[in-house]
């Protein structure tokens, strides 16, 4: 068995499949370094340059300090200023700090909303609006007060992979679909299919191989690509802020997870690798179905970039349940999204973990009967 997977990781793995990823790499590379603070054009430099005035700073707002800052939103964007350093790097952080004060405020606003609705509601007892408002109500209650802390490393981090369309995770699809496509109808090509079926290991032992190889290229070409991009992002600047609450970021502000920069990010990979993983399985499904490699291709490649468009009604809904939507869904982590499930809020995170597991589930249970169809052809 450990001879067929090692044969079939070098079909896979050919030149173009490498250059290809060497070629999402540099991009990567380009992303991360073009964003790299110049001069004294960040709160990351500041950092470096005045770490007793940052520290001073962080964590809950203080209200002296937010009054006392407030003016400075009402400035010029400080970053963009030709103020000298030390009077920049002074702007920079008040600006900063007023603005999270800013958003500090309006999420306790949201929150006075929150139970404000809360209370109208409770006059219809056991309604599914009531249980919604106070699931959200309570899990972001849980969460650590709204605060100032550097975090700009993982801001870009989250940038990357998080953004519409998130561009890391938008690679990582295309490179998969275009290493796996061909995994049952590249064997047409020369025209080994008829002879693998017609073998005594056809239906099981290779076919088994083959999604084995499949699962160990997604699981290193997502682990190594999530590491590349951290130690890109973070590495310059020490890592500054993995400890900082995850609700810090403002793409975040909403997240109803109580979570840490770095759990946020760990939470991230991780459904990144279960969603690249039926990536896989449905790409295999497709290769199996179809006999051209460029046909199963194309297919494939759709089903990748088919999410990122927005498409009304029911049918968006099931598309951001596809694996490929579940990778660059925004509304995962980052705010509180749920469904109705008799009667129930479940949040989008959970849900779509299980429709992954589902679509999983019912690929592997597909793709041998959709392989040997080709005998009956």
């Amino acid at each position: 068995m450990n001879r067929l997977v090692m044969f079939e990781l070098r079909k896979i793995m050919i030149p173009r499949v490498w250059i290809s990823i060497a070629g999402s790499t540099a991009l990567a590379i380009f992303c991360f370094v073009s964003f790299y603070p110049s001069g004294t054009d960040s709160l990351l430099v500041v950092n470096k340059e005045k770490p007793e005035a940052i520290a001073a700073h962080l964590g809950t707002i203080q209200p002296d300090l937010a009054l006392k800052y407030a003016p400075r939103l009402k400035e010029e964007y400080a970053e963009d200023s030709a103020w000298p350093k030390e009077e920049k790097m002074k702007r920079i952080l008040e600006q900063h700090y007023a603005g999270t004060a800013y958003m500090a405020d309006q999420f306790n606003r949201n929150l006075t909303e929150l139970r404000e609705q809360k209370v109208l509601l409770e006059q219809e007892p056991g309604s599914y609006a009531l249980r919604d408002v106070t699931k959200k109500l309570s899990m972001l209650e849980e969460g650590k007060p709204r605060g100032f802390y550097v975090t700009e490393d993982w801001d870009l981090l989250h940038i990357f992979f998080s953004s519409s369309p998130g561009v890391g995770d938008l690679l990582i699809g295309l490179i998969l679909v275009f290493a796996l496509a061909p995994l049952f109808s590249g064997e047409e090509n020369y025209r080994m299919d008829a002879l693998i079926l017609s073998s005594r290991y056809g239906r099981l032992k290779i076919v088994a191989a083959k999604l084995l190889a499949g699962f160990i290229v997604t699981f290193s070409w997502v682990t190594l690509f999530y590491g590349i991009c951290t130690l890109l992002a973070c590495l310059p600047f020490g890592f500054v802020g993995w400890n900082a609450p995850l609700n810090s970021y403002f793409y975040f502000d909403e997240t109803p997870y109580a979570l840490t920069q770095l759990q946020g990010f760990a939470l991230k990979y991780a459904v990144t690798l279960l969603a690249a993983c039926g990536l896989l399985l449905l790409t295999a499904l497709i290769s199996a179905l179809c006999r051209s490699s460029l046909s199963s291709l194309g297919l494939a490649a759709f089903v990748v970039i088919l999410p990122l468009f927005s498409l009304p009604g029911m049918l968006g809904k099931i598309i951001s349940f596809l694996p490929s939507g579940v990778m660059v869904s925004r509304s995962l982590i980052e705010k509180y999204v749920s469904y109705n499930i008799f009667g129930i809020p479940i949040l989008h995170l959970p849900l779509s973990i299980l429709s992954v597991i589902i679509i999983g589930i019912l690929a592997i249970m597909l793709i041998p009967k959709a392989f040997e169809r080709r005998l009956k052809v």
